[in-house]
């Protein structure tokens, strides 16, 4: 008898589990926060020109303290505004994403000032092909002393990466 009540319990388990798992797209997004949606932009030269006249704007000495920017406009600076159609770029929850279209490769990461002038790019996610690198080699590749450095404007204190956007805050002196 023991056994048929265990037989039992796990049929009615299992049974639980399909039910929720075939019904879920009605329960999971009121117990699960929604993704933030990426809008994907070209990286242009327009961008990095947007970008700049941004930065200008908070170099001066009556300008905001903060501008705010999209990822594809923030991306193109650091790239020093080359144009560059074969790229994108975007804002998912709190890291920049590049995709490179001609090949398959998406990076995406985090962005720090560690010092005025200097920004360090931290890349969190690497993937070809749709195939996510493992983390021991995304770490040799982009957490060597000089080779994620981006140069920053000395105006830029401090950069935030949230919320579908890219704001850089004004050096307080």
């Amino acid at each position: 008898m023991g056994c048929l009540r265990s037989i039992g319990c796990l049929t009615v388990l299992g049974l639980v589990a399909a039910g929720a798992y075939l019904t879920r797209a009605s329960w999971e997004p009121r117990l699960m926060p929604a993704k933030t949606k990426a809008e994907w932009a070209p990286i242009t030269a327009s961008g990095a020109a947007t970008t700049r006249r941004a930065i200008e704007r908070l170099a001066a000495p009556k300008g905001p303290t903060y501008v705010e920017l999209s990822g594809a406009e923030f991306a193109a600076f650091l790239m020093r505004g080359e144009p560059s159609e074969w790229a994108d770029a975007a804002v998912i929850g709190n890291e920049l994403h590049v995709r490179i279209h001609s090949e398959p490769i998406e990076v995406a990461g985090t962005i720090d000032v560690p010092r005025p002038g200097v920004g360090v790019f931290r890349a969190t996610e690497v993937a070809v092909g749709g195939v996510p690198l493992p983390r021991a080699i995304i770490f040799r590749l982009y957490h060597k002393p000089d080779s994620t450095t981006v140069s920053l404007p000395t105006t830029v204190g401090d950069i935030r990466v949230a919320h579908g956007s890219i704001t850089l805050y004004k050096k307080i002196p």
